[in-house]
């Protein structure tokens, strides 16, 4: 029963990857957890599989791929892979979890707010230069918690990216 239940949430991830072009980690994570599933072993499953759906996407949004910024969030997150890994090893779970989770409260209440006044927030991530640091917080979270997105998806609605754009690159 319990295969079935993972199979049913790896397939609801996929499913969610696909309808949105990122999220499977935000759905397939906690329901892993909630099965039982260690979390180390939930994040080396989603990110075998991860990349298997990745792959159709980036296929068939490839002429929307900017190389360019692939590169510097590349090499950004090269940087934030050894910090993931030691923040996984030496902090509780907990405290970065709950750091995440309030961190996405935050900044969705922000952008609800924004939208309830009807403002339209102005561009001031001109620098290429926050390419990296997108790509050092996605190479920490992607470490830690195969959690790669959510900075890159942030990041990328800060830069008014286009949805093709952000699909592609993620």
């Amino acid at each position: 029963m319990t295969i079935i239940m993972i199979l049913l949430i790896v397939a609801l991830g996929a499913f969610t990857r696909t309808v949105f072009g990122f999220g499977e980690v935000l759905v397939t994570m906690p329901l892993l957890a909630l099965v039982a599933i260690d979390l180390k072993v939930a994040t080396a499953l989603i990110g075998a599989l991860g990349l298997i759906v990745a792959i159709p996407a980036v296929i068939r949004h490839r002429q929307q791929i900017d190389i360019a910024v692939v590169r510097r969030l590349v090499v950004g997150s090269l940087l934030g892979v050894p910090v993931g890994i030691a923040l996984m090893t030496y902090v509780p779970t907990t405290i970065v979890l709950r750091t995440l989770a309030g961190f996405l409260i935050l900044y969705g209440s922000y952008n609800r707010y924004q939208l309830h006044r009807h403002h339209v927030q102005q561009q001031h991530l001109q620098s290429h230069h926050w390419d990296y640091l997108a790509g050092i917080l996605s190479g920490v979270m992607g470490s830690a918690y195969n959690s790669h997105g959510v900075p890159v998806v942030i990041y990328g609605t800060l830069k008014k990216w286009p949805v093709a754009s952000l699909s592609s690159i993620l």
